[in-house]
This record gives C-alpha cells, sequence and structure tokens, in this order.
C-alpha cells in the first residue's frame, strides 16, 4: 500500500479485490455469442457488466456533473444496441482502467477522509464511505442479475469470491 494510505483504504481495497475477480470471471467465461444477445435487452451479459463497471468509475470522480452513461465509451449502456456495446477484450481492457482509477484514490484516503460529509452524491449516503459503500453494492446487485440471467440461460454463473483462510 502507498505510505499515506489508511486501514479503512487498505480494507477497501483488499474487498474490491473479489470485486474485479468475480467481474474478470465473467467478461472471461461468457461465451462470445451470448456477450451481446439476449431476450430481455437489460439483461444482456455486455450491458450489465458496463453499467457495474460504470458505476465505479462515476462514484470514484469529484462530481457528479458528468453523467454515469459514456465515461469510457461515450455510449448510453441502457438504450445502446446489443451490438454496439464493448466487446470483451475491450471490457477487460475497462476493467483494468477502473480498478486502477479506483485504487489510486482510495490510497490517497486517510482514516478521516472516509468520514467526511457526502456533499457531491448525497443519495449515496451521508459520508464519503458511505459513497463507497454505495458504489460497491451497487455493482454487485448487476452482478447478482447477471448470474440470474446466466443461470435462465443455463450458463456457468460467476462464482462468489471470498478470502481463503
Amino acid at each position: 500500500m502507498v505510505e499515506d494510505s489508511s486501514r479503512i483504504s487498505e480494507s477497501f481495497i483488499e474487498n474490491l479485490s473479489l470485486t474485479w475477480q468475480m467481474y474478470r470471471e465473467a467478461i472471461t467465461n461468457i461465451p462470445e455469442k451470448e456477450w451481446n444477445t439476449g431476450e430481455i435487452d437489460y439483461l444482456i451479459p455486455a450491458r450489465l457488466i458496463l453499467h457495474g463497471l460504470e458505476t465505479l468509475d462515476y462514484y470514484s470522480t469529484k462530481t457528479p456533473e458528468i453523467s454515469i452513461e459514456g465515461i469510457q465509451f461515450k455510449l448510453d449502456d441502457q438504450k445502446t444496441p446489443a451490438e454496439q456495446l464493448p466487446d470483451q477484450t475491450q471490457m477487460n481492457q475497462y476493467l483494468e482502467a477502473v480498478k486502477d482509477k479506483l485504487e489510486t484514490w482510495i490510497k490517497g484516503l486517510n482514516d478521516e477522509s472516509f468520514h467526511s460529509p457526502e456533499t457531491e452524491f448525497p443519495w449515496t449516503g451521508s459520508t464519503l464511505h458511505g459513497r463507497l459503500l454505495y458504489s460497491l453494492e451497487h455493482s454487485r446487485h448487476h452482478l447478482g442479475e447477471l448470474n440470474g440471467e446466466l443461470r435462465r440461460r443455463g450458463l456457468p454463473r460467476v462464482k462468489w469470491s471470498y478470502f481463503k483462510k
């Protein structure tokens, strides 16, 4: 960890490692022919993964003035035609960019910073700590939706990640 990092930031980054692992597994293991297709447009795997990663990207910005949609790919993840969604290689690259951005930001926070009032994204909670928890929960919510859709299609689901003793 960076010298300026705190115990809270180290804990967040440790926990995020599980989220990155699950997203990587999803991106890697979803068959290419299933990646940007689906009977329910909202539940297209590429769309759900993009939105989950955009959430983490968006809430690690300094201001909500930018739109959550189109941060990286300049498209609306909910309205873009499925065939225009990022492919698995692009999504893996985006995952790594979001990981680097979010972890760099978190490492720069000291423990006191986590308790500072949340003024930019008040719907995420009253503190910066709340914003980080909200973004993590939001992104994992979409992993849950993805697993439901993968189950419905009879495809292998993303395994829940945890720390092994």
